[in-house]
């Protein structure tokens, strides 16, 4: 089942000099139990692309559909996890983790009930009635990811979520993350994920989309047909590393080296 469908979208802004052409004739699709990533050069639109899925901006061309409905305004059925983990300063972790069901009007016990799951399934007990300014990193993006997967979404967008962190905590996040997607008591149904780490990208993924640079167009659509958990230093691994690094670094499409093939 098709999840999300982008047909042709492309975003444009007026500037001082004109239009400014973001990005121009999108089109991919997330399907059902998929996990897919979307990279490309800095300032390429990658994140402007997660706000047009999910409603907080519309598109100048084209259309986006969730569950073959058109995406007329914020989608109730997916959730963000920011880069800078966007908690409020002043709630707790609990009070954190509940804002989106309170926002939702859903009752008090189910809030309780739902804040407590997801605070377990983060690893975040214990830390309940803490603060944001009181935790690491790492604590704190268990907290933004605590608190987008508390609402039930169908698709979990993530827009560079550890990049703010240290290698370590973000390499442990990730396998969590991971773990989190694939048990079929918890949502979501699917993940789309932007980064700029094309390793992670083909760590975690089923498909890597692939932009240019701006106006955005898709290069490829790369399938990672690798088994998981994924070995980094196997010569699969690195020959998709080495093709998605130079698609971006090239700007156009380059056939990738066969299985066991050594690049020169």
């Amino acid at each position: 089942m098709v999840l999300i469908e982008l047909d042709r979208v492309g975003k444009s802004f007026a500037g001082r000099h004109g239009q400014m052409v973001i990005m121009q004739d999108i089109s991919f699709h997330v399907n059902d139990a998929e996990f897919v990533s979307i990279v490309g050069p800095s300032g390429c639109g990658k994140s402007t692309l997660l706000r047009l899925i999910q409603g907080l901006d519309r598109p100048t061309e084209g259309e986006i559909r969730f569950r073959g409905e058109p995406v007329r305004t914020v989608c109730l059925g997916m959730a963000m996890v920011f880069q800078n983990f966007a908690l409020y300063p002043w709630l707790t972790v609990r009070e954190n983790v509940g804002f989106g069901l309170e926002a939702l009007h859903k009752p008090p016990e189910q809030i309780r009930a739902t804040v407590d799951r997801y605070i377990s399934v983060t690893g975040l007990v214990g830390f309940e009635e803490a603060y944001p300014r009181e935790l690491s990193g790492g604590m704190r993006q268990r907290v933004g990811l605590a608190r987008a997967l508390a609402v039930d979404p169908t698709i979990l967008l993530m827009d560079e979520p550890f990049s703010a962190l240290d290698a370590l905590t973000a390499e442990g996040l990730r396998e969590e993350v991971l773990q989190l997607w694939q048990d079929p008591a918890l949502p979501p149904e699917g993940v789309l994920l932007v980064t700029h780490n094309i390793e992670e990208a083909i760590s975690l993924s089923d498909r890597v989309i692939v932009l240019s640079r701006r106006p955005a167009r898709i290069l490829e659509d790369v399938k990672v047909d690798l088994p998981r958990p994924r070995d980094r230093k196997s010569d699969a691994f690195y020959q998709l590393t080495d093709h998605v690094y130079s698609l971006i670094t090239e700007g156009v499409q380059v056939k990738p080296s066969p299985p066991g093939s050594v690049s020169t």
